[in-house]
């Protein structure tokens, strides 16, 4: 089955994860997937069908998932020396037709922002999964928050819609405001996350070419593990 990558970022500690997901509607099909500090690909999570996140505390102790097509987030532990998954807990649900989680990140206090594609908002969550927060767009498909400084940053989406003018109002959105969908949008909120991390691999370790990595995580040479 032909997958492709979806959305990654790297741990505190310089691994890198991301998701994969198929061509077609097969559900189940996507996975998670890390690749270590040597270049090794590891399969960490498969029965996923639209992966997206992940985001990670500072520490590095635990990291978010989505599944969009399911509409959840899990949270999991992690092992930082290693990066294993210890454990898995449900952490957010959204109903039929209130949107799909997609990415997100986690601010300097441990809250989770996730970018809520078809609602038009982002949400805010504690630490123990209570909504704190609801900020409405003027984008139906918001697909990535991220936090510098104060200002909130959102990457949206203008795949699928039908594309109208900055001044013609959008009849499906409250007051018929303007729709910017396909564009970042910005707006203040007072809250900062850490910067994003780079991947730290080691040039010369065995199987890790000293410029770039092909890691082929639906081949031969990707490795599982199970949680």
């Amino acid at each position: 089955m032909r997958s492709r990558v979806n959305d990654g970022c790297c741990d505190p500690s310089g691994r890198f994860w991301f998701g994969t997901m198929p061509y077609g509607p097969e559900r189940g099909a996507g996975r998670l997937h890390r690749v270590g500090h040597d270049g090794s690909v590891t399969t960490v999570l498969d029965g996923l069908t639209i992966p997206n996140g992940p985001a990670f505390t500072a520490d590095g102790t635990l990291m978010y998932l989505a599944d969009s097509a399911e509409g959840r987030i899990d949270r999991f532990r992690v092992d930082p020396e290693d990066g294993r998954l210890l454990d898995r807990t449900a952490f957010a649900a959204f109903a039929p037709g209130a949107g799909s989680p997609d990415g997100m990140t986690v601010d300097d206090d441990g809250q989770l922002w996730v970018a809520v594609w078809g609602a038009g908002a982002v949400h805010r969550y504690a630490p123990d999964g209570t909504l704190t927060a609801v900020l409405p767009l003027p984008a139906v498909q918001p697909t990535s928050p991220a936090l510098v400084n104060g200002t909130l940053f959102v990457a949206t989406a203008a795949i699928g819609l039908t594309p109208q003018p900055d001044d013609r109002p959008d009849e499906t959105r409250p007051g018929g405001a303007p729709r910017h969908d396909g564009r970042v949008l910005a707006a203040e909120v007072g809250a900062s996350a850490p910067p994003a991390r780079p991947a730290i691999l080691h040039p010369g370790a065995p199987g890790v070419p000293s410029t770039t990595i092909a890691a082929r995580p639906s081949g031969g040479a990707t490795r599982r593990e199970a949680l």
